[in-house]
């Protein structure tokens, strides 16, 4: 499946609410400016999509989703690894995520999880994720990624 990833343009904005929406994602940071989203495209449509919140070198992921028709294909793979190259590059220690439904994908891909209060970044738990649009019976789960990559450089 040939994909293609790019930063979101504001003529996306509807289509990712409305993926969002299919997949019972929150829609409330979507045209707010507060969150990056990414887009993968399969040709001119966008079959996922995933976004950041940044604060300083931590990053909260958001809004990871796949076209249903194309879940349990490795698409949601393809988002979460062009995301986790993202926050390589702009040097991100930490990448903190809240969900209800994707916890064993997520553990799948390294991330731990955590009580919220080991969030301690306070700009982070100000974030509409945080404050509102997750429950708190949300699973709070963590990627250290500075630990991670200096693993790797011993192996």
């Amino acid at each position: 499946m040939d994909i293609r990833f790019q930063m979101a343009q504001k003529s996306d904005q509807m289509t990712i609410r409305t993926l969002l929406q299919e997949v019972k994602l929150p829609t409330e940071s979507v045209g707010k400016g507060t969150t990056t989203f990414y887009v993968a495209k399969q040709e001119d449509s966008i079959v996922g999509i995933a976004g950041y919140e940044f604060y300083g070198d931590d990053a909260l992921l958001r809004s990871v989703a796949v076209l249903p028709r194309l879940q349990s294909q490795g698409v949601g793979s393809n988002v979460f690894n062009h995301m986790l190259s993202v926050a390589r590059e702009r040097r991100i220690r930490r990448i903190v995520l809240l969900t209800e439904t994707a916890q064993k994908f997520f553990e799948r891909k390294g991330f731990k999880m955590v009580d919220r209060s080991a969030i301690t970044n306070q700009l982070m738990l100000q974030s509409s994720e945080f404050t509102v649009a997750c429950p708190k019976s949300a699973v709070c789960m963590v990627l250290e990624l500075a630990v991670q990559d200096r693993l790797k450089e011993f192996l």
